[in-house]
């Protein structure tokens, strides 16, 4: 029974052991912070793109439509 006991308290001190290092490890973190800067990055640009496209479907693209049919219409 004492042997028994002493592998079960070694697989729980081994157990504890892993999921502090687990825990306590560190080099994932570089790899999710650019994944958020990326994930940052496309969601702006996204935005920009949005804007610039309604800017020019709206304003720029029916003034200049009307200056040329002016010149030549």
């Amino acid at each position: 029974m004492n042997r028994a006991a002493a592998a079960a308290t070694f697989t729980v001190w081994n157990t504890k052991r892993q999921a502090k290092e687990a825990l306590c490890n560190e080099r994932g973190d570089f790899y999710i912070s650019d994944g958020v800067k990326i994930i940052i990055a496309v969601v702006l640009g996204a935005l920009l793109l949005a804007a610039l496209s309604g800017i020019f479907n709206d304003t720029v693209i029916p003034r200049i439509t009307h200056e040329i049919e002016a010149l030549f219409g």
